[in-house]
C-alpha cells in the first residue's frame, strides 16, 4: 500500500495550470466528507480516498470470520477467511495457525 500517490499530489495542488496552487477538496469515499487533507491508499490497481484512518479501516480492513471485528493488525488467514486472533480461528474449527514472520 502506498499513501499519497502522484494522483493525490495533483489533487492537493489542483494542477489546473502553471503556478496555480488552488487547493482541491477531495471527497472521502466512505463518509462523503469534503476535506483538504484527504489521503489515498493504493492496493493493487485500486486507489481509495479517505479523510481519516477510521474510514479507511471501515472500507479496507478484513473482517474476522468468527467475531466480525475489523482486523487492523496482522490477523490470521486460513481457507480464504481472516481471523483477528488464534482464539477466533480455533472457535471456528481452524487449528495450526500462527502469525507470519
Amino acid at each position: 500500500m502506498g499513501l499519497r500517490s502522484e494522483r493525490a499530489a495533483r489533487a492537493y495542488t489542483g494542477s489546473t495550470g502553471p503556478g496555480n496552487m488552488e487547493a482541491h477538496m477531495a471527497r472521502c469515499e466512505h463518509c462523503g466528507n469534503d476535506y483538504d487533507k484527504t489521503f489515498q491508499i493504493v492496493r493493487g490497481s485500486e486507489t481509495h480516498t479517505f479523510d481519516s484512518f477510521e474510514c479507511a479501516i471501515h472500507v479496507m480492513a478484513p473482517t474476522c470470520a468468527h467475531c466480525g471485528l475489523k482486523i487492523v493488525g496482522h490477523g490470521l488467514e486460513a481457507n480464504d477467511r481472516f481471523y483477528c486472533c488464534n482464539h477466533c480461528a480455533t472457535k471456528a474449527g481452524v487449528s495450526g495457525l500462527r502469525d507470519r514472520h
